[in-house]
């Protein structure tokens, strides 16, 4: 009997800390949503992630990793560094290989409201990021190049079941990237405190087609993810993406691995 008071009061104690932060420290959704494989979350956090994408049905394949800093200069102003990421083509260590660009970008928090008592949570950011490419290599990595994006960023939280997105345009500053506008979506459902699964939908026009013209490509991605304790992340997803004018599915498969540097 005392054990069970001694919960509902350490529980009442949660829920009323996470009731006052709007004049404190904003509450931690991420212990509720979990982030999708290939969207921006839009909450504020310091993080380190690798990313790791294994393309199965291109010729020749390939597998890249790329890795992501997040750091937070304030409650509602975040950084974003994505390092150079890496793609080696098959066989691995003979086929070409090459660094992607850099980028960084801004992130503000417009809105975060919460009410963990009732498994609620509503955030809204916006971010400004700029990518850069010094060395290009479009042999390894066609469609890339420099350019500026702008994005704005969403959550819901009606626990257990979640949603995020982001809609955005970028706009190519020189050749390689095609400008055009983005839209991915994802809804998921928590799966007890440590697991989840959601299912992540990726539309853009950005596609460089064959003829050189700018198209529509698609993507759906079921994924799952574990998070053994409050700081790290492990999601696994599979990959079918299509390209107008070829509806020819092409798989790959994603992991990523998050560490969040502190509560």
């Amino acid at each position: 009997m005392h054990t069970g008071k001694r919960q509902l009061a350490a529980l009442a104690a949660l829920v009323a800390s996470c009731g006052v932060t709007a004049h404190a420290q904003l509450c931690d959704v991420d212990d509720y949503i979990t982030q999708a494989i290939g969207i921006e979350e839009p909450w504020i956090e310091d993080s380190v992630s690798l990313g790791a994408q294994y393309d199965q049905g291109g010729q020749p394949q390939a597998l890249t990793l790329a890795p992501e800093l997040e750091a937070s200069l304030s409650e509602r102003v975040g950084l974003e560094l994505d390092l150079p990421a890496y793609t080696g083509q098959t066989p691995l260590g003979r086929g070409h290989s090459a660094f992607g660009p850099l980028a960084a970008g801004l992130k503000f928090g417009a809105l975060h409201r919460c009410d963990m008592g009732h498994g609620r949570a509503t955030l809204l950011s916006f971010e400004v990021e700029g990518q850069y490419w010094g060395d290009r290599n479009t042999t390894v990595l066609p469609g890339q190049g420099n350019a500026a994006t702008l994005q704005a960023m969403w959550a819901q939280l009606w626990y257990p079941w979640f949603t995020t997105g982001e809609i955005g345009y970028t706009q190519r500053v020189g050749g390689g990237v095609a400008s055009g506008a983005f839209v991915n979506a994802s809804l998921g459902r928590a799966l007890g405190s440590a697991h989840s699964m959601q299912l992540e939908v990726d539309l853009d026009n950005q596609a460089v087609l064959a003829d050189g013209s700018r198209g529509f490509e698609g993507s759906v991605m079921p994924q799952v993810a574990w998070r053994p304790s409050p700081r790290w992340l492990f999601a696994l997803g599979e990959q079918s993406s299509v390209q107008q004018g070829d509806m020819h599915a092409q798989w790959s498969t994603w992991l990523k691995v998050e560490r969040e540097l502190w509560p």
